[in-house]
C-alpha cells in the first residue's frame, strides 16, 4: 500500500477522535467486521465493544482532538504517531482541574485482505496526561 492510500484509509478512523469532524459511520466503515483494538499485548476490544468505550471518552473529553504527526507504511502495516489533546469536563484519571492535556500516541494498524483495517495496537502516554492535568508538567512545544 502506498502512503497516500494509507492516509485515505485511516483518516476516517482518526476523524472519530476529532470533535469537529466526527463521523461514526465513516469511521467504522474502514474497520473490518472482525477488527481488534489491542490495548495490551493480549487484550483487545472488538468493533462492537469500541463504540461505547470511545463514546464514554468523548463524554469526559468533549473537545478531544487528534493530529497525525507522522505516518509510515510497510506492506500491510501502517504506523501512526499522533498528538491527542483535550480538556476533560469532569474527573479524568485525576480530580477535575480544568487543565488540558496533549500527549503522544503510537498506533500500528494492520490492513486485512479485504483492504480494511483489521488490527490496531495502540499506546497513549497517559502518564504525561496525568502530570499535565495535575499541573505538574507544562505542555511543551519544541
Amino acid at each position: 500500500m502506498q502512503h497516500a492510500e494509507a492516509e485515505r484509509l485511516i483518516e476516517p478512523f482518526y476523524d472519530l477522535f476529532r470533535s469537529k469532524r466526527r463521523d461514526w459511520d465513516a469511521g467504522f466503515a474502514v474497520l473490518s467486521d472482525d477488527w481488534r483494538s489491542y490495548y495490551t499485548n493480549g487484550r483487545w476490544r472488538t468493533k462492537t465493544d469500541t463504540r461505547p468505550y470511545i463514546e464514554g471518552l468523548f463524554d469526559l473529553v468533549p473537545d478531544i482532538n487528534v493530529e497525525i504527526q507522522h505516518l509510515s507504511v510497510d506492506g500491510i502495516y501502517v504506523a501512526v504517531r499522533s498528538e491527542l489533546s483535550g480538556t476533560p469536563a469532569a474527573d479524568f484519571m485525576v480530580p477535575h482541574t480544568g487543565r488540558s492535556f496533549s500527549i503522544m500516541t503510537i498506533d500500528v494498524h494492520e490492513i486485512g485482505g479485504d483492504g480494511l483495517l483489521s488490527v490496531l495496537h495502540h499506546l497513549e502516554d497517559w502518564g504525561t496526561a496525568i502530570r499535565q492535568l495535575q499541573g505538574a508538567e507544562a505542555q511543551e512545544e519544541r
